[in-house]
C-alpha cells in the first residue's frame, strides 16, 4: 500500500511538472490594446536571444477571410523572455489582422479587430483620375494607374477590389498581376498579367488574350479599396474605354516641340512624345541636370492635357544658362514600349543595355 502511495505521489508529481511547464512555456500571444489603433503584440516565451525577430512574429492584415501576402512594417524589442511588435502607423478602424507567432516548429495566430467604423461621420471621396486618361486604349495596354484625392491604405491585395468587365459587364477571370503597387499613397498601379497580353507566355492554362480591337470595356473601381482615414469611404467609380490596335514600337521624343522655360523663373518645361507615355515610367524616367556641375535639379514630373504631353516643374527657379533633358530606360509606353526597346522583341541588342536612352542639352530662353 505504501509503495502504491509512493507511485500515485510520483505520477502526481510528474503531472503537476508537465502542466506548470507546459503553462510557463507554452507559446502564447497577448495584445496591448491601451493604444487600440496601435496596439503591441507581445510573443512569449523567447529563450535565447533572436538575430531576426522579424522571422518569429508576424501581423497581417486580414480581408475576406484572406491573409495579406506582406506583414506590417514596424519595430521589434525584447524584454527578458517576451518578444514585442509595435506597428509603424496606426491600424485604422474597422480592420482585421493576424499576428502569427513561429517558434521551435510551432505557429500560434491571434486574431485583432480594430474598433468599428463610425458611420455617422463617413465622407465619399471620388477616383480623382485613371491613367491612361484617353478612352481609346491599345490592346496592348499593360498598366493602369488609379489617382485618389486623399492617402489610402496602401493594401497590396487592393487589386482584387478591381474588375475589368467586358462589353457585356461581366467580369474577364484572371487578369491582373498579383499584386497592387502603391506608387505613393495616393496613386495605385495594377498590371494585367503580361501572359495574357505577351506572346509565349504561359498563363492559367492559355486562357489567351483579354481585349479584342474594337470592342468597349469597363474598368470598374470598387469601394472595398479602403482610404487610411477610416472616415472616408470611396465611391465605386468606372471608366469605359475601346480598345485600338495594339502599340508595338518604341515612343519617339518629339524634339521641335519642346517648350523651355525662361531663366531666373520656375516655368514648366514641356515634353512631348509622339505617343502616350506610362505614368509611372515618367517619374523614373525623366530627369534634368545642371550642364557645367551635373547636379541634379529637383522637381516633380507632372502630367499635360494628354498622355503624350509632360511637364518637368522645378522646385527652384532656372538659374543657369544651360541644362541637360536626361530620358533612362525606364520611360516607356503603357504597352512597356520603352525608347530604345519594344516590348515584342526575341532580340537582345546591346543598345538594349543602355541606361541612359537619350540626353538633350537645352538652353533657358533669357528673361528681357
Amino acid at each position: 500500500m505504501k509503495k502504491t502511495n509512493q507511485l500515485k505521489q510520483k505520477g502526481l508529481s510528474i503531472f503537476l511538472f508537465i502542466f506548470l511547464y507546459t503553462i510557463c512555456y507554452s507559446q502564447e500571444i497577448l495584445i496591448n490594446t491601451k493604444n487600440p489603433n496601435k496596439p503591441i503584440f507581445k510573443a512569449f516565451p523567447i529563450e535565447e536571444n533572436i538575430e531576426q525577430p522579424s522571422d518569429l512574429i508576424k501581423v497581417f492584415m486580414v480581408q475576406d477571410d484572406i491573409e495579406s501576402q506582406t506583414p506590417l512594417l514596424g519595430s521589434y524589442s525584447k524584454i527578458k523572455d517576451t518578444l514585442l511588435f509595435e506597428p509603424q502607423f496606426e491600424l485604422g478602424e474597422g480592420l482585421s489582422f493576424s499576428a502569427n507567432f513561429s517558434y521551435k516548429n510551432s505557429t500560434i495566430k491571434k486574431m485583432y479587430k480594430t474598433k468599428p467604423i463610425d458611420t455617422s461621420s463617413v465622407q465619399e471621396i471620388h477616383v480623382k483620375e485613371i491613367y491612361p486618361r484617353d478612352n481609346k486604349i491599345p490592346k496592348s495596354v499593360l498598366t493602369f494607374y488609379i489617382e485618389f484625392p486623399v492617402p489610402m491604405a496602401e493594401d497590396e491585395s487592393a487589386y482584387r477590389y478591381i474588375n475589368l468587365l467586358d462589353e457585356n459587364k461581366k467580369i474577364i477571370p484572371h487578369v491582373w498581376y498579383n499584386k497592387a503597387r502603391w506608387i505613393s499613397d495616393k496613386i495605385m498601379m495594377i498590371m494585367i498579367h503580361p501572359g495574357r497580353v505577351k506572346k509565349d507566355i504561359s498563363y492559367y492554362e492559355n486562357l489567351g488574350e483579354i481585349f479584342t480591337v474594337g470592342k468597349k470595356y469597363y474598368l470598374e473601381i470598387t469601394n472595398e479599396i479602403k482610404p487610411l482615414n477610416n472616415n472616408d469611404k470611396l465611391k465605386p467609380f468606372i471608366k469605359e474605354f475601346d480598345i485600338i490596335s495594339p502599340i508595338n514600337t518604341c515612343p519617339k521624343i518629339i524634339e521641335d516641340k519642346l517648350v523651355f522655360p525662361k531663366k531666373n523663373t520656375s516655368e514648366k518645361l514641356k515634353i512631348v512624345f509622339d505617343s502616350p507615355i506610362e505614368f509611372f515610367s515618367t517619374q523614373i524616367g525623366i530627369s534634368i541636370k545642371n550642364y557645367n556641375s551635373g547636379k541634379l535639379i529637383e522637381g516633380k514630373i507632372i502630367p499635360g492635357l494628354y498622355d503624350n504631353e509632360w511637364y518637368f516643374a522645378p522646385d527652384k527657379p532656372w538659374t543657369e544658362k544651360r541644362y541637360v533633358l536626361i530620358f533612362n530606360k525606364h520611360l516607356s509606353d503603357p504597352s512597356g514600349n520603352s525608347l530604345i526597346k519594344p516590348f515584342e522583341t526575341t532580340s537582345i541588342k546591346k543598345s538594349y543595355r543602355k541606361y541612359i536612352a537619350k540626353k538633350i542639352n537645352f538652353r533657358v530662353i533669357k528673361n528681357y
